[in-house]
């Protein structure tokens, strides 16, 4: 009976978790929308640096091949060259079958490309890099030529570095090999009586607490990715009011729009960590969801579940926080 119950509990949590994530992605591509508007915004009043910045923006959330060249169009009236031309790049990869986007990557690099320096990176496994203390989404790219710049692979088992120096049209292949991961402790296990006789592995290794313990922590993720979730959503309204504030102003000759360009850009980057706060609460409540799905199916011994005197969990409050200790 526990079994049908935590089972239960983790099949009505997975459901809540997928229906927050598709509505999840209908206000990211309203939000790319919206940073679409604002880089336009942005680009007629000559904030190009600013522009390229939002068009970028709307990019990351929905990828779509205008917005990508506008923030090209943006960096170049900055003289920002190095990253339109990496840009222009990426246009080239992300969107081979468009003959309008192709031909206007191919103008971009023809003017830019001799007069920098181009890195070709690979790693063995999964990396994001970091470029002079900047995060770097793509793995090809454009630097200035002559300066030394640090390019850093970060992977799940460390990170590696590198210096890159080069003549302007030249070409630098670095290769990155992850760190091999840290050496795995001795698996430590502890036998009573009865298991101590027993090594045929006929019984599952861990008590039901383990399965209680983890349907607490999935619960407990899903309601925070709830909160979290109708915080983001509370912030659009104000936002929203924000943007046609600024809208309204730039329509306006003459108008000093500062303020609410600033208060736009701060309510959009504030809910901007909110949702990107909601997704991490996502990934985590799933994982938590299906560890604990394997943990109550494959290696939870039910056969000990009748005998509760067995089997305890204590929450006890203590000075700066809260005690959990288990009998079992």
């Amino acid at each position: 009976m526990r079994r049908a119950t935590a089972v239960a509990v983790l099949g009505l949590t997975l459901l809540r978790v997928t229906g927050h994530a598709a509505a999840q992605d209908a206000r990211q591509r309203q939000a790319a929308a919206e940073a679409y508007d604002r880089g336009t915004a942005a680009y007629l009043e000559g904030a190009y640096e600013e522009a390229g910045q939002w068009f970028e923006t709307a990019h990351r959330m929905a990828p779509a091949a205008p917005a990508l060249m506008q923030a090209i169009r943006a960096h170049e009236h900055n003289d920002n060259h190095a990253r339109a031309a990496t840009l222009a790049l990426e246009l080239t990869r992300s969107y081979p079958d468009d003959k309008a986007a192709a031909e206007f990557a191919s103008g971009v690099l023809s003017k830019h490309a001799s007069g920098l320096l181009k890195v070709e990176v690979s790693c063995d496994e999964d990396c994001k890099l970091d470029l002079d203390g900047k995060l770097q989404e793509y793995l090809s790219f454009f630097v200035t030529p002559g300066a030394a710049h640090q390019l850093t692979a970060q992977f799940e088992t460390g990170s590696k570095s590198a210096s890159i120096q080069g003549a302007a049209g030249e070409t630098r292949n670095i290769e990155f090999q992850a760190p091999p991961p840290p050496p795995t402790p001795p698996l430590v296990t502890a036998r009573g009586p009865q298991d101590a006789s027993s090594s045929d592995g006929s019984r599952a290794p861990l008590s039901p607490i383990y399965t209680w313990v983890g349907v607490g922590l999935t619960a407990a993720l899903g309601i925070a990715t709830l909160v979290s979730g109708l915080d983001t959503r509370a912030g659009v309204p104000e936002y929203k009011k924000a943007a046609n504030e600024l809208s309204s102003c730039t329509r306006t000759v003459g108008a000093d729009c500062s303020a609410q360009q600033t208060r736009a850009r701060s309510l959009y980057e504030a809910g901007t960590d909110r949702e990107l706060r909601t997704n991490v609460l996502i990934g985590a409540t799933a994982f938590a969801a299906v560890g604990t799905g394997v943990i109550g199916l494959f290696l939870t011994d039910w056969s000990d579940d009748t005998d509760s005197s067995k089997t305890s969990l204590t929450l006890e409050p203590r000075a700066g926080g809260f005690s959990l200790t288990g009998r079992f």
